[in-house]
């Protein structure tokens, strides 16, 4: 069991601990929310004015949640060298657009002892890229000595039931081990236990691509095609994540984990997912498209896929469906049909091996797939 950074014994003074969380959307105002506990200060960015001033003034957020209240410990800031200056760990909780703008914003700073962690889920707009993607892309380019690497938090945590208490977990993926082990101590807490994984690119692309499925299984939901059929598209979407984060450089296994099936289950079915409620208002079924606060990167990254699944020479036939849905070039029934009907046979059967390939595959390398709970 990892301690709080409150709960380590103390050895004379020490330095004030910061985290930087950047993004105070649902995700990040939630995240912050919750790192109080374990940090002296929490700083919290924000682009928007009135956000930034209503943290300060009301300690609340009602742009994104209704009901929690933001800890005294937490600063809102708007400017984003603020925000960053003295933490050691930076949480990235950015939409997925703004990944890229941001990660320049950082290299531009001295950060080198502060661990960065994307807890961003989606793909950037026109290239198709992972933010993790983005980030290296940027940390190559940006002319500094070595920068770090980033690690990826991602996993079925809807922010509003953390917000009431309710305990979730989520998976920390990175390369770097030790860093992996120190940072999940830092962030560990009674209502987000953290499990250790080493392909943080397979944890963000099924961190990314289940967001698609969520709509279509809200479309599905809305019209009341049945628990059956949403747990074909959630099997479906698993499959071809798992051709996606293979393609990528990830491992398929890595949809076996919280931040894989896990996530999914809770985003394709929970009333409380954004992206699911999109499906159902496009289904005819929900609100307006207003009355879902937040980003929906659902809608976004079936676009990007689509293109870069090409690209990459993949064939996503349901993701495919659920584009053509949501833009009005095939009806609702193309989902179902997808998701029963999946592509040729040799498809089929690459498919019901895939995962299992993967983890022979790792065992040769003396890899041990899955989460690892140290």
């Amino acid at each position: 069991m990892s301690l709080r950074a409150s709960e380590i014994p103390l050895k004379g003074a020490r330095e004030k601990s910061v985290l930087a969380v950047l993004g105070a959307g649902c995700w990040g105002t939630t995240l912050a929310s919750l790192q109080a506990e374990n940090f002296d200060q929490v700083n919290l960015f924000t682009p928007e004015d009135d956000v930034c001033e209503e943290i300060s003034r009301s300690r609340t957020n009602t742009r994104y949640l209704d009901d929690l209240v933001i800890p005294e410990s937490v600063t809102a800031y708007t400017d984003i060298q603020d925000a960053c200056t003295g933490a050691s760990v930076i949480v990235l909780a950015v939409p997925s657009h703004v990944v890229r703008e941001v990660a320049r914003g950082l290299m531009g700073m001295s950060l080198d002892q502060a661990a960065v962690v994307i807890a961003t889920k989606g793909l950037e707009t026109n290239t198709g890229k992972l933010s993790l993607e983005v980030w290296r892309e940027e940390a190559a380019t940006s002319g500094r000595k070595g920068p770090r690497d980033a690690m990826v938090l991602s996993g079925p945590n809807l922010a509003r039931e953390i917000g009431r208490g309710v305990p979730a977990v989520s998976v920390l993926a990175g390369l770097c081990t030790n860093e992996l082990a120190s940072t999940r101590g830092l962030l560990s807490h009674r209502l987000l236990t953290l499990f250790c994984h080493h392909d943080p690119l397979g944890v963000q692309a099924a961190g990314a691509l289940k967001n698609v499925y969520a709509v279509g299984c809200g479309i599905a939901s809305g019209l009341s095609w049945g628990d059956n059929l949403m747990g074909a598209i959630i099997w479906r979407g698993l499959e071809e994540t798992a051709s996606f984060a293979e393609a990528l450089g990830g491992h398929p296994s890595s949809m076996m984990t919280p931040a894989g099936i896990g996530d999914f289950v809770t985003t394709c079915t929970s009333p409380l997912s954004r992206n699911h409620d999109l499906g159902r208002i496009l289904a005819g079924s929900g609100g307006p498209a207003e009355g879902v606060r937040g980003v929906r990167e659902g809608a976004q990254t079936a676009q990007e896929a689509s293109r870069r699944a090409h690209a990459l020479g993949l064939e996503l036939t349901l993701l495919e469906a659920v584009w053509s849905v949501m833009t009005g070039a095939e009806g609702p029934r193309a989902i179902m049909e997808a998701a029963c009907h999946p592509g040729p046979p040799e498809g089929r059967a690459e498919g019901r091996t895939r995962f299992g390939s993967a983890h022979q595959r790792m065992s040769a390398l003396g890899l041990r797939p899955g989460v690892v709970p140290e």
